[in-house]
């Protein structure tokens, strides 16, 4: 257990293939149900071309 006293912050950062925009919508929402128990959390979300290799 942390001490009350001491505050951390988790960041995570997920990409992922998406077929549409309507898709990936879906999916922000599922993961904000999922931190829903958490009023401090923040989701910041983008929709952004996949970036060429090389």
């Amino acid at each position: 257990t942390m001490d009350k006293s001491k505050k951390e912050v988790c960041t995570l950062r997920i990409m992922f293939p998406v077929e549409s925009d309507e898709r990936a919508i879906e999916i922000k929402k599922a993961i904000e149900g999922l931190l829903a128990e958490i009023p401090e959390a923040q989701v910041h979300f983008a929709i952004a071309p996949i970036p060429p290799r090389g």
